[in-house]
């Protein structure tokens, strides 16, 4: 876990998402690594208009994986989503959504040698363009260009 929270390695994720927050047109997006053993995902990385509980670079922003749905489609299965305005959405999903001031959220993973990393989840303000499943694609290839910056930054083995 610690090749994950080098300072050099928090710093290229940071101007990634803030890279992608950007170029998607959302409020905020989050850079977060599945640690499997703990069934957790952890956020490395915030960016954009952040709730007052938010904070860019997280000493213990954890979510417990089996508690949202979403996250285990998500991670399990490779499988990114939507939760666009009138969609259906997990509880779980929509609480944290609601509890952070968000509107519309979509999620996908990162993967890198075959296997799950991690995920990359953006977000929208109430009165912001809403995310639709027409989103997915940008979002995914935006996942794919995180996965290889981080690729760039490992020493081979």
């Amino acid at each position: 876990m610690a090749e994950h929270r080098s300072d050099a390695t928090i710093d290229s994720l940071a101007a990634e998402a803030e890279r992608v927050r950007a170029a998607l047109g959302v409020a905020s997006a989050s850079i977060s690594v599945w640690e499997r053993d703990q069934g957790l995902l952890r956020t490395l990385v915030n960016t954009g208009t952040l709730s007052p509980a938010e904070r860019e670079r997280p000493a213990d922003e954890v979510y417990p994986v089996h508690t949202f749905p979403a996250l285990v489609t998500l991670l399990e299965r490779r499988t990114p989503y939507c939760f666009g305005l009138g969609d259906r959405v997990d509880v779980s999903s929509a609480s944290l959504a609601a509890s952070l001031g968000r509107e519309t959220q979509a999620a996908a993973p990162i993967s890198m040698r075959g296997e799950v990393w991690g995920s990359l989840w953006v977000a929208t303000l109430p009165g912001d363009r809403p995310l639709s499943q027409a989103d997915l694609p940008r979002i995914v290839r935006a996942a794919q260009k995180i996965a290889r910056v981080l690729a760039g930054l490992r020493t081979p083995d």
